[in-house]
């Protein structure tokens, strides 16, 4: 079945592509894409950058201040 497909498939003609479609779909999606590129960094990457920036500065102050080295999923009451 699925060789039957491919060799009809294989036997169609493909058209060429216009040569001003590869310009006209540059103009169109690149501000888009640089658009999108830019909400994504800003909404979702640079807040669990600094999420996990600070939850290490502030491991480093309380370990400097308390000189206990704290792990994640300790039990903190011994």
């Amino acid at each position: 079945m699925a060789s039957d497909l491919l060799q009809s498939l294989s036997n169609d003609d493909v058209p060429d592509r216009p040569d001003e479609l590869t310009h006209q779909v540059h103009h169109r999606l690149n501000p888009l894409l640089v658009t999108l590129h830019m909400v994504e960094f800003v909404l979702q990457t640079l807040p669990y950058a600094f999420f996990h920036f600070l939850t290490a500065l502030l491991g480093a102050c309380r370990f400097s201040l308390t000189g206990e080295c704290r792990g994640k999923g300790e039990d903190h009451a011994k």
